[in-house]
């Protein structure tokens, strides 16, 4: 019953939004992202996933839904161009993640190696560390929103796992932030493959934040969980971002400046020019769908060795190599 009064109150939430909103979109989804759909439809998802967090205010410190409605201006400004230097806006969340991190005293516990985790022992150190961590997931998470229903799409899958696990006797989590994040997203997905919204950078930036925060508490109150298995929950986002700052670099590019040789928009490609009228027509579906299947797969893999570090920590690895030998194939081929 709660789960049609969430989806109710979704509902009402949508066209509140798109009636005051609806004049928020980008030029820069014109000329960048225009493969990803329609040019005219609202960056709106930002303010539905803020509006939802407040509504349900009382499963969320209030502190970090300050900093939420912080990281939802900064997107609203860079999607409506009045943020144009990418520095500024990598400053701006600095700012925002560190003092998030320090004034709520979030750490990570745990790195399973007494080396690192002296490292963490040190507050500094383990306040820079979340700092970057968050900084290279909401970016990431920006990166990867270049195809309808991947951002999205890929915290669903990435929550199934997380669910599942949660539903042994010796695990811990707040299920009702869960379970709601999952109907949140779903209304949310939905919405995109329809092309009604776009999610916008303030979506990216709220979704990596949301998420990142509420798998760091899960991994801190579960110590049988491994870190690694957030690590495999967030590879792809991190990874995505990580690797676009190497390539950049080594080809004299400003790592900051966004592009269209990310992985997914090379596999959007390599459907839009397939022989095949089916795949070409629908090359953006297909994609992201591709994508967040393989993750999918990998995380039901993950989820049955949630607490053996070594075996996520080689499924990690696996799926960087895959990505790497992804990227250069069809590097080659285009």
């Amino acid at each position: 019953m709660i789960h049609l009064e969430t989806l109710f109150i979704l509902i009402i939430i949508f066209f509140i939004i798109k009636f005051f909103f609806k004049n928020l979109k980008s030029k820069f989804y014109e000329k960048h992202q225009r493969f990803a759909g329609k040019e005219s439809i609202p960056l709106i998802g930002g303010v539905i996933i803020f509006s939802y967090l407040i509504i349900y205010m009382e499963l969320f410190e209030n502190l970090f839904l300050l900093y939420c409605f912080f990281l939802l201006l900064l997107g609203i400004f860079s999607d409506i161009d009045k943020l144009h230097s990418p520095k500024t806006r990598l400053f701006i969340q600095f700012l925002i993640i560190i003092s998030f991190v320090y004034f709520s005293n979030l750490q990570i516990l745990d790195l399973r190696n007494i080396y690192l985790n002296y490292f963490l022992s040190h507050e500094y150190f383990n306040i820079f560390f979340i700092t970057a961590c968050f900084l290279v997931l909401i970016n990431g998470s920006n990166f990867i929103d270049g195809l309808d229903g991947l951002n999205l799409g890929y915290y669903f899958v990435g929550l199934l796992p997380i669910l599942h696990v949660s539903q042994l006797p010796e695990i811990y989590i707040v299920n009702d932030q869960l379970i709601l994040i999952l109907i949140l997203i779903s209304f949310l997905l939905i919405l995109n493959f329809l092309n009604i919204i776009y999610i916008g950078d303030s979506g990216s930036y709220l979704l990596g934040f949301v998420i990142g925060y509420l798998l760091i508490i899960f991994n801190n109150q579960n110590s049988l969980i491994s870190p690694y298995f957030i690590a495999l929950i967030l590879w792809y986002p991190a990874f995505e971002n990580l690797f676009s700052i190497f390539r950049k670099r080594i080809s004299n590019l400003n790592p900051l400046r966004p592009d269209n040789l990310h992985l997914h928009q090379k596999i959007y490609y390599l459907f839009l020019d397939s022989n095949f009228e089916i795949l070409s027509k629908n090359a953006n579906l297909i994609a992201s769908m591709s994508i967040n299947l393989y993750n999918l797969s990998v995380f039901c893999i993950g989820a049955l060795f949630y607490s053996k570090t070594k075996i996520l920590i080689v499924i990690i690895l696996i799926n960087i190599v895959t990505y790497l030998s992804c990227y250069f194939l069809l590097k080659k081929k285009s």
